[in-house]
């Protein structure tokens, strides 16, 4: 069986690990460039996400990330 997809809280705090060791290894550009596309998969299915989506879009430094995800976390329940 499919397991229960984890909650949105636990997702985000994922995505910005994620992009962090991204960060480490390849550099805060090309981690910010590939956060583009996965941190909106990490919000598939989760109702009025397309604001952040629009904002992930633009994502260009970790503090970017930071600011989103707090954004997320406050108004987004999944």
């Amino acid at each position: 069986p499919i397991p229960p997809r984890p909650p949105l809280a636990a997702r985000c705090d994922t995505v910005v690990e994620q992009i962090e060791l991204a960060a480490r290894y390849k550099g805060e550009h090309i981690a910010c460039l590939e956060a583009r596309k996965h941190y909106a998969w990490y919000l598939k299915g989760v109702p009025y996400a397309g604001y952040y989506k629009e904002q992930i879009s633009k994502i260009s430094t970790l503090e970017d990330i930071d600011r989103i995800t707090a954004g997320i976390q406050r108004d987004l329940r999944d």
